[in-house]
């Protein structure tokens, strides 16, 4: 085994658009596992959309990685009695090869979980812990960290929590391009109802009904965003799935039934912004989910049943969760959707990218293989 192993650091503040200057590469020793700790070597890290957001509230520090992405590895030493070597766990790993974990770490930047997730991972995090290897036989790194992962779990208990969905129902799913919009609208469909997604422009809306199999979808760059709506939903919505925030969720909103439900899970129209992520005081759950003290108004008016929630609240379900997502995926009724790019060099450009050019499903570089 090599004594070094490379490193991306953050390597001057954030002002600004994102380039792939932004990152230094560095060489630094591999370290030998202690007591309780093992030594992971990672192949893969999923690259999340609030990347950016950290870096310039000074969550990532200039000369520091970022510990806090979701990441797949192989356990290549361990004197945690939790891993064995050879063992391929989900874990949170910096920019970097090698990671070292332990069972007896809470997650970074997340609150403690319940006695029920510990027991399930057997760790005290809810992103630590060994797939099972039928699992790891079964699917790639990238399917294991899509759709096993926090996005396939959180339009799974998202959809089930806020739900139950109807084949009457109609759907629409903001963010469908997205790692956590393009499971639930596929779920939705799945479920039998009516699902409409969202796009930018003729081509992206597309490919998002050939893609992913639903009836149909609305250009949110239309002229007249609320008479495009209202054309697809003369009914109203029933169901709206919403991971964007701003001005797309406002105009479904106003279409949403009285007694309907809204799974909020994220605002990326702020995430992606340049301005975005600059201090302030820290807030609420729904807040970050992009439910503003003005959508709360209205969904109370109209009794629209909206929940904020961290999936990792629901992290003791995760082995059934994975069991009937992986059902769905090997019958061919659930495709993953994601956006792989295979090379350690490749990381800055990658991210970078991200804020760019807002590809479809979730941002993954992959560092080596099995």
């Amino acid at each position: 085994m090599d004594q070094m192993f490379r490193q991306w650091v953050l390597s001057k503040p954030l002002e600004g658009p994102l380039e792939p200057d932004h990152f230094q590469l560095r060489e630094v020793p591999l370290p030998d596992p202690g007591p309780g700790q093992a030594l992971v070597r990672v192949l893969l890290v999923n690259i999340h959309s609030a990347t950016r957001k950290r870096m310039v509230a000074g969550g990532t520090k200039v000369g520091a990685t970022d510990p806090t992405n979701f990441a797949c590895g192989v356990v290549v030493k361990s004197r945690d009695p939790a891993f064995q070597e050879g063992d391929v766990i989900h874990c949170q790993a910096g920019w970097q090869e090698y990671q070292l974990v332990s069972s007896d770490d809470a997650a970074i930047g997340y609150p403690p979980v319940n006695e029920l997730v510990k027991a399930t991972n057997g760790t005290n995090s809810p992103f630590l812990y060994v797939f099972r290897p039928a699992l790891v036989r079964m699917w790639s790194p990238s399917v294991l960290m899509d759709v096993l992962s926090t996005s396939g779990l959180t339009a799974y208990f998202g959809l089930r929590e806020c739900g139950p969905l109807m084949p009457s129902d109609h759907v629409a799913v903001a963010g469908t391009s997205g790692s956590v919009g393009s499971m639930a609208a596929q779920l939705a469909k799945i479920a039998g109802a009516r699902v409409m997604g969202f796009a930018g422009g003729e081509e992206r809306c597309r490919w998002v009904v050939d893609t992913l199999g639903i009836d149909g979808c609305v250009d949110y760059k239309a002229d007249d965003l609320d008479a495009e709506l209202q054309a697809r939903f003369p009914q109203g919505i029933d169901f709206f799935s919403d991971g964007v925030g701003g001005r797309v969720s406002e105009a479904a909103l106003k279409l949403v039934k009285p007694n309907g439900r809204m799974f909020s899970y994220g605002s990326a129209s702020a995430l992606y912004g340049e301005g975005s992520g600059t201090g302030g005081p820290a807030p609420s759950i729904r807040h970050m989910m992009g439910i503003t003290d003005e959508v709360e108004q209205k969904l109370r008016q109209r009794n629209i049943k909206a929940e904020a929630w961290m999936v990792i609240d629901f992290y003791h379900e995760r082995m059934r969760a994975e069991d009937d997502l992986s059902r769905l995926m090997f019958t061919g009724r659930l495709k993953p959707i994601t956006n792989l790019v295979e090379g350690f060099d490749k990381l800055p450009g990658a991210i970078a990218d991200l804020y760019r050019k807002r590809r479809s499903g979730k941002l993954q570089v992959q560092f080596g293989t099995l």
